[in-house]
């Protein structure tokens, strides 16, 4: 029982974002076995790229500025391309899930949007603790989790980044990982333009 109005308002949200990430775990779990078994459709669709990724990292931002996170979004350009929103917003959900996780004791998340040719490059970066070289190439294998996780007891499944490479896939694209030990990691997943888009690009030019 809790008496007071706002702190009854804050339990509510804090079991509601704690329910929300119940939800996207379980959700993982039956999606990522769907894209194993081939049973997945992804419904693509023409999709403002950088709008999509601002309202992922807007909503992520919610989540997790009450424990001090700061959220910097920056679209450095414009592009259309063919997506399954829903999927790809998991995709990004779960890197920048991530890099809370690995965070250390940095609180800065930045997402970045750039356009080289006809690729979209969605990055999310973090300065905390860092990859080692020598985990690098399982990164993105189901079940895989680091040393330095396990050892810090740092919580996760092993599957979300198996997933993002599988949903990249999907999508034409692929996922790449930047690291050095304690100063942090980027993740980028490059996903090519919608064809009419780089028409219209050359054409305007």
């Amino acid at each position: 029982r809790i008496p007071d109005p706002v702190r009854l308002r804050d339990s509510y949200l804090s079991l509601s974002r704690a329910t929300g990430r119940l939800h996207r775990l379980v959700e993982d779990l039956l999606d990522f076995r769907r894209m194993e078994s081939g049973a997945n459709e992804f419904r693509m669709r023409r999709v403002d790229a950088a709008q999509s990724v601002r309202s992922v990292a807007e909503e992520f931002r919610k989540e997790v500025e009450e424990r001090g996170f700061r959220v910097r979004v920056k679209m450095n350009a414009n592009a259309w391309i063919q997506a399954d929103e829903g999927a790809l917003g998991r995709a990004l959900w779960n890197l920048l899930d991530n890099a809370v996780k690995y965070s250390g004791e940095s609180r800065d998340i930045d997402v970045s949007l750039d356009r080289e040719a006809s690729l979209v490059r969605i990055s999310v970066a973090d300065g905390g603790i860092g990859i080692p070289n020598a985990e690098r190439p399982q990164l993105f294998t189901k079940f895989h989790r680091g040393l330095e996780a396990k050892r810090a007891g740092i919580p996760g499944t092993g599957i979300g980044l198996a997933m993002v490479a599988r949903i990249a896939a999907a999508h034409g694209g692929s996922v790449s990982v930047s690291s050095e030990i304690g100063r942090g990691s980027a993740f980028t997943i490059c996903l090519p333009v919608e064809e009419c888009d780089e028409q219209n690009s050359d054409s305007r030019g």
